[in-house]
C-alpha cells in the first residue's frame, strides 16, 4: 500500500515529527511504502478560488509551487495520514493550505483510507482538527477511518505513545474489495446494489446521493436525465459491459444489454451490477423510476465526540 503523510508541524524534531516517525516505522515494517511531506518546509500557497482546475484544465492547478510534488503522490496513494500540532483547536495553517489545494484534483484516484495524528499541549482541544478530518476526508472523500491518535502534554514522545503508533502502522493492511461502497438502486419492489469504482464521477455521485431519476428502456439501457456532475474525460472508456452504470454528460444510465455492439460509444462507468442484479433491471417495465442511495461500509474507528475529553 502507498501511504502519504502530510506533516503540518514547523518543528523538524518536535512532538508531531516523533509521532510521524513512529507511525512510518510501523507501516514500513509491514511492507508499505511511505512518503512524508514536511509541508512547513515547502512553498504551498493558498487556493486562489480561480476555478481553473474545473473550467480550463481538468484536475490541474494554475499555481506552480511545491504542490506539484504532492499531487502525483496523492494520486498514487492508497492512504493519507494528516499529522499536525493543534493550533487554535485546528490544524496548522501550512497544512490547511495543502488541504485546500486538494480541491484541484478533487478526488485522488486511489485513496481509500485515512488516519489523523495530533499533538497538543493540553487535552480536549481537538474539535476543529477532528471536524476537518471527519467531514472533508472520511465524509467527502469517502475514506475508511484507520484511527485518530492524540497526545497531550507529557504524553508527547512517551515510549507508550510511540509504541502504540508503531503498532498501529504495522497493523495496516492493503485496501480490499469487501468494503467498497455500493450504489443502491430501487425501482418499485426491486432493489439491487452496484459496486462503485474509484473514478472521479463515482466519488462525485456519492456526494450527490440520494437522488431520484426516471427513464425509458431503449433496449440496451435505462437512460435518465441527471444534472451534470464532476468527471474526468480521461476516465471515460470505449464500450461497456452488461451491468455497467454510467454517469456523465447529463445522463444516468443503467447499461443492461448490448455490450457486443457498444464499442462505438464512450461511457463514464461508475459502478457495476452482477449478472443476477442486471437480470432484475432488464425485467423492469419500459418506463421506470429509480431511487438512488449509498450503502457505505466504513465504520469509524473512533467515537469522535469522546476525543474532546481524552487524549
Amino acid at each position: 500500500m502507498n501511504i502519504v503523510i502530510l506533516n503540518g508541524s514547523p518543528r523538524p524534531h518536535g512532538n508531531t515529527a516523533a509521532m510521524v516517525a513512529a507511525y512510518r516505522e510501523g507501516a514500513e515494517s509491514a511492507g508499505h511504502k511511505v512518503i512524508v511531506f514536511d509541508v512547513c518546509r515547502m512553498h504551498v500557497a493558498g487556493c486562489l478560488a480561480c476555478e481553473y482546475c474545473h473550467t480550463k484544465e481538468q484536475r490541474t492547478c494554475i499555481q506552480k509551487d511545491d504542490m506539484q510534488q504532492i499531487y502525483p503522490a496523492l494520486d498514487e496513494a492508497d492512504m493519507l495520514v494528516l499529522a499536525s500540532p493543534v493550533y487554535y483547536h485546528g490544524l496548522s495553517g501550512q497544512l490547511k493550505c495543502v488541504i485546500d489545494r486538494i480541491y484541484a484534483p478533487g478526488y485522488p484516484r486511489r485513496l481509500r483510507k485515512a488516519a489523523l495524528l495530533l499533538s497538543s499541549g493540553s487535552k480536549g482541544v481537538y474539535g476543529g482538527a477532528v471536524y476537518t478530518y471527519q467531514h472533508s476526508f472520511l465524509g467527502w472523500l469517502h475514506l475508511e477511518d484507520m484511527g485518530v491518535f492524540v497526545a497531550a502534554g507529557d504524553e508527547n514522545k512517551s515510549p507508550q505513545l510511540l509504541e502504540r503508533l508503531r503498532a498501529a502502522g504495522a497493523a495496516l493492511t492493503d485496501p480490499d474489495d469487501h468494503n467498497i461502497a455500493r450504489l443502491v438502486i430501487r425501482a418499485g419492489d426491486v432493489e439491487v446494489k452496484a459496486s462503485l469504482n474509484q473514478t472521479q464521477a463515482a466519488r462525485d455521485l456519492m456526494n450527490r446521493l440520494p437522488l431520484t431519476v426516471s427513464g425509458t428502456d431503449s433496449g440496451v439501457d435505462y437512460c435518465c436525465e441527471l444534472k451534470e456532475g464532476a468527471f474526468d474525460e480521461a476516465e471515460k472508456q470505449q464500450g461497456w459491459s452488461d451491468g455497467d452504470v454510467s454517469v456523465a454528460d447529463g445522463w444516468f444510465a443503467i447499461l443492461h444489454s448490448g455490450q457486443e455492439q457498444s464499442q462505438g460509444c464512450r461511457v463514464m462507468v461508475v459502478a457495476h451490477l452482477d449478472e443476477a442484479a442486471n437480470a432484475q433491471i432488464r425485467a423492469l417495465p419500459q418506463q421506470a423510476t429509480f431511487e438512488l442511495s449509498l450503502e457505505e461500509p466504513y465504520v469509524s474507528a473512533h467515537d469522535f465526540e469522546s476525543l474532546e475529553g481524552q487524549s
